[in-house]
């Protein structure tokens, strides 16, 4: 059985020195890092080496492949189920499913971040704990089983009597074991069928939806007719829509795996992402008021790449559920140690009933159904644990007076530098 510890062994197999250094610059503050540059002696050091956690193969490698040594731990039984991440450049439907037959238990595209590396090296070693965990109960559950089925046989030797005990016990014992291995199969089930919904997600979803934005992007600002304008917007408009509820989707059942969502922190002035935020989501709700207004310097240590989304689904979530003619206000200010980011609009409250679970996956501002298709009900999840793994808290008030208020505190420092510890993933 592998080690338990916390901290995951990984070994990588790839043959370029920059990229087997980048690779373990970005697994080694949370992993054990070891790092071979053939196939050959990786597989000698498997010999001799004590359980590890996840081996990472570069598909392109001189001699032995990355696939080649997938298919060899595959064929051999003490490393038939270690978990393996597959790098490559080869994105055909064919290229990808001939590693997954391989046995490739998930593979990433070059070139790559390493917050996706991360995160799905730490998404394999979870899964990989989970079912060895369920082989575990299963195991022991048999083995009570078997210790009941003895004391039956014991005791119906002893006095027949005992016959319709013995029978029950045995039927509890079967039934028991049934229930594990059904509970096993589902889990097993349910991790892969999540697995494959990531990949299709990000790698056969998110690439074209991009390119259809960009295109419509250009067209926006080439068409000079005004009817043919407003059908290419609202093309844009639709592949906007869609891209955020693949990247909405992807961070719910990142953080629903126990994989989590990696936030990369560093200088940033709030007030200059906020007016990219609003000119890009000007640029897709053209007929729209979006005001902003700012006070103090509103600088602090963040990452700005999820500052943007939750910005953006707050902004995204203000506009659908506001009058057409009416504006969205954006505010930032300091605060003591944090600063406050609002988005306001007006039209009809939030019903109190549904204030409570405002932020819970699946809920949305309104008991009418979304029936534009405009959302999945996921946005505001996403910001509830974005705005938590930067240490700060986001808060709603709504009334018919008022309008609609949501309202984020970040500290300007992270967490730590103020006695606190952060989570480094979403929970």
């Amino acid at each position: 059985m592998r080690s338990e510890n916390p901290c995951p062994t990984v070994w990588i197999l790839d043959d370029s020195p920059t990229e087997t250094e980048f690779i373990r610059a970005a697994l080694a503050p949370t992993c054990t890092v070891l790092c071979f540059k053939d196939g050959a002696t990786l597989l000698e050091a498997l010999e001799a080496s004590p359980p590890l956690d996840v081996v990472v193969l570069d598909w392109e490698m001189p001699g032995l492949s990355g696939i080649e040594v997938c298919e060899y731990l595959r064929n051999n039984r003490s490393t038939a189920t270690l978990p393996v991440l597959l790098l490559t450049s080869h994105q055909r439907p064919e290229d990808v499913a001939r590693g997954i037959l391989a046995g490739a238990n998930d593979y990433v595209f070059k070139p790559f971040k390493p917050v996706e590396l991360v995160a799905r090296v730490h998404g394999l070693v979870r899964r990989d704990r989970l079912q060895r965990q369920v082989v575990a109960d299963e195991r022991a559950s048999r083995l009570l089983a078997e210790e009941a089925l003895q004391v039956a046989q014991v005791s119906e030797e002893h006095s027949r009597s005992m016959a319709a005990t013995t029978a029950q016990l045995l039927e509890r014992a079967h039934q028991t074991q049934r229930e594990v291995e059904t509970r096993e199969a589902q889990l097993l089930q349910r991790a892969d069928f999540e697995r494959r919904l990531i990949g299709i997600v990000s790698h056969d979803l998110r690439n074209p939806l991009s390119a259809i934005g960009l295109t419509a992007s250009a067209l926006v600002r080439q068409i000079s007719d005004e009817r043919h304008r407003q059908s290419v917007q609202r093309i844009l408009l639709a592949a906007e829509r869609a891209s955020r509820m693949i990247r909405d989707l992807l961070d719910f059942t990142r953080a629903r795996q126990g994989g989590g969502i990696l936030i990369e922190r560093r200088a940033l002035d709030l007030p200059v992402l906020v007016r990219a935020v609003v000119d890009e989501l000007g640029a897709v709700y053209p007929n729209r008021s979006i005001v902003v207004e700012h006070s103090g310097h509103g600088a602090g240590t963040w990452d700005p790449d999820r500052l943007e989304q939750v910005l953006s689904n707050m902004l995204v979530n203000a506009l659908h559920y506001s009058a057409p003619g009416s504006p969205v206000k954006v505010t930032t200010r300091d605060e003591a140690d944090t600063v406050l980011l609002e988005v306001h609009n007006t039209g009809t409250p939030i019903p109190p009933d549904l204030l409570p679970r405002i932020f819970e996956p699946m809920e949305r501002g309104s008991n009418l159904s979304d029936q534009a298709g405009r959302s999945i009900g996921l946005g505001l999840y996403i910001v509830r644990h974005l705005v938590q793994a930067h240490g700060g808290t986001v808060t709603v008030r709504s009334t018919a007076t008022e309008g609609t208020t949501f309202s984020v505190r970040l500290p300007i420092q992270p967490p730590e530098k103020q006695g606190q510890v952060p989570p480094s993933f979403l929970p």
